[in-house]
């Protein structure tokens, strides 16, 4: 059995914890604790080197009953995974989500977040946003990605699913992770990919199997977090954007006693115009995309600032699941 390289910047687990030293990302911490993913972020099962292994050196794509499965052989025993059974195992509730937005939607709601980069390309850059956003992006882009390098960049699927979780919308993670893994499969170079989760799936279906004791490592994103969020990357202003509104926790009165809840989602407003983006060419960089591009297709351009954003108090939605086409680091 090959032995598979592992990725330690990989499906980690986040860090979530308040204290004085990081109160300017309460707010954020407090987003996310009450979000749905706040237990794919957060879940730490212990991991069986060997069985992970077995899972990818053995994995293979089947069609049963016309609905797509990754089966393998573990133990001596077959396993099978669905995007119905992540959804099952990871607590999420999105069969129904967004998996994709269009291009234009996607840009305005990156420009909205206070993005500093290039607009014209679907590839954003974790440096160009502010702290609170940018610990956002990082979070999900390590926890939940199936990204093994690259760890600045930020994909369409992962922007996409940013956007959608800030704007009250539901996002199909369950298909993310699923599609990461299928993608994979056919990888020239293989690494131990969602080792967390993978462990939870197995958990899952060899209730009854001794584990074997060589644990793999899980990392988990720790304190120092925070000192990499608030440095001033050089192509950043250093404009400090807000949450929207509807990612805040509004207080409340319940019988003269304060309380807190999450707010309920208002109205949103149409977009701010788009800012106008500088048309100077840049020596590392292909024209500006104006049509949609596939979801896996990742742009390496060097970001160059935009100018000031607008930012109001939320972001446009999608109507009514009508996506319209569309596409769908390191600290």
């Amino acid at each position: 059995m090959a032995v598979l390289d592992s990725c330690p910047k990989h499906n980690m687990v986040a860090y979530l914890e308040k204290s004085e030293g990081n109160a300017e990302f309460h707010e954020i911490i407090d987003f996310l604790k009450r979000s749905s993913i706040h237990h794919a972020l957060t879940v730490s099962p212990v991991v069986s080197t060997t069985f992970v292994e077995q899972f990818w050196t053995s994995a293979k794509s089947k069609t049963i009953n016309n609905v797509r499965h990754i089966t393998a052989k573990v133990a001596g025993k077959s396993v099978s995974i669905s995007e119905a059974s992540i959804r099952s195992d990871l607590l999420f509730d999105d069969a129904d989500g967004i998996d994709s937005l269009p291009n234009q939607t996607i840009f305005d709601a990156i420009q909205l977040m206070g993005y500093e980069g290039d607009l014209a390309v679907l590839t954003f850059h974790k440096a160009l946003f502010s702290p609170q956003w940018r610990f956002l992006f990082h979070t999900i882009n390590h926890c939940l990605s199936s990204k093994s390098t690259s760890w600045d960049q930020i994909p369409t699927n992962i922007a996409t699913a940013v956007i959608c979780l800030t704007s009250n919308q539901k996002y199909n993670f369950s298909k993310l992770i699923f599609d990461g893994m299928l993608r994979h499969l056919d990888a020239k170079k293989k690494f131990v990919m969602y080792p967390r989760f993978i462990s939870i799936f197995l958990d899952k279906q060899l209730a009854n199997v001794s584990v074997p004791l060589d644990h793999f490592p899980v990392n988990t994103l720790t304190s120092k977090v925070f000192s990499f969020m608030v440095k001033k990357g050089k192509h950043f202003s250093g404009k400090v954007t807000p949450l929207f509104a509807t990612m805040l926790v509004q207080p409340t009165q319940d019988e003269g006693a304060p309380s807190e809840r999450p707010s309920e989602a208002q109205p949103t407003p149409s977009p701010a115009p788009t800012s106008e983006v500088p048309n100077e060419p840049q020596t590392d960089s292909s024209p500006a995309q104006t049509s949609e591009v596939p979801i896996e297709q990742q742009t390496d351009l060097s970001p160059r600032p935009s100018p000031t954003t607008i930012i109001p108090d939320s972001i446009p939605e999608t109507s009514g699941g009508n996506l319209g086409g569309g596409t769908s680091s390191s600290e």
